[in-house]
């Protein structure tokens, strides 16, 4: 076999690799708080060498973690983030972070996300007064429409994240009391995934797909006939 279909095969995977992060973007567009995924790739050389031998390799994945567009819904559950903080929740595996704040009381009056996992305030779980409205001021600050205080629910900033599904997020150096970052309530941040940029994108990234696949089998189509060639000899 020819060293040649190594390369063809080298860029097919990055084109699968590519569509596969496109499609998940496209299939999250309506997720609230979706953060798009992003790889660059780079290219790799065995052999200095004008023709020798090149591959292409994933170089960095990441997210791009700008804000997404507000959507007004009027549920006072509902809390979106502007600016780079995040929410904490306290799940089974431990404390997580997360933008989307699609949340709800469960049946103690806890304030839980779409998974009845607590939202954190800064003295824990927040809990809400049986049948009784609250407002929710910018800071995080939570009170009862008589005014009763009921704690401050975090946002926290980070420099570093870390995917850990069900779109949340583990801290990879601690986290800090965020300054820059403000909360509305009866809003809910939208996915910054761009459709028609991801269309775009997936398109071409499935022509090199195919054109690598193309490749490969004209590589094995030559490999083939230079055979029986041999052979005929």
């Amino acid at each position: 076999m020819s060293r040649e279909i190594y390369s063809s095969l080298s860029g097919a995977k990055a084109a699968w690799l590519q569509m596969e992060s496109l499609a998940n973007n496209l299939s999250n567009t309506n997720t609230a708080a979706f953060k798009e995924q992003r790889i660059t790739f780079k290219a790799a050389e065995i052999h200095p060498a004008p023709l020798g031998d090149s591959y292409v390799m994933a170089d960095e994945v990441y997210y791009d973690m700008s804000d997404g567009p507000m959507r007004a819904t009027g549920d006072q559950h509902h809390l979106a983030l502007q600016g780079p903080g995040f929410f904490m929740v306290q799940g089974q595996d431990g404390v997580r972070l997360q933008r989307a704040g699609n949340f709800q009381r469960d049946n103690e009056n806890m304030l839980v996300n779409q998974n009845g996992e607590f939202v954190l305030g800064d003295g824990g779980p927040i809990e809400i007064p049986d049948r009784q409205d609250f407002t929710v001021a910018r800071d995080g600050t939570i009170r009862t429409t008589s005014g009763e205080e009921l704690g401050e629910i975090r946002m926290v900033e980070v420099d570093a994240v870390m995917p850990v599904g069900h779109a949340q997020w583990e801290a990879v150096q601690g986290t800090r009391k965020a300054t820059d970052t403000e909360m509305i309530q009866g809003s809910l941040e939208g996915s910054n995934a761009d459709p028609v940029r991801g269309m775009i994108e997936l398109v071409e990234a499935s022509r090199y797909f195919e054109a690598y696949q193309k490749a490969i089998q004209t590589t094995d189509t030559l490999d083939g006939r230079t055979n029986e060639i041999m052979r005929s000899r």
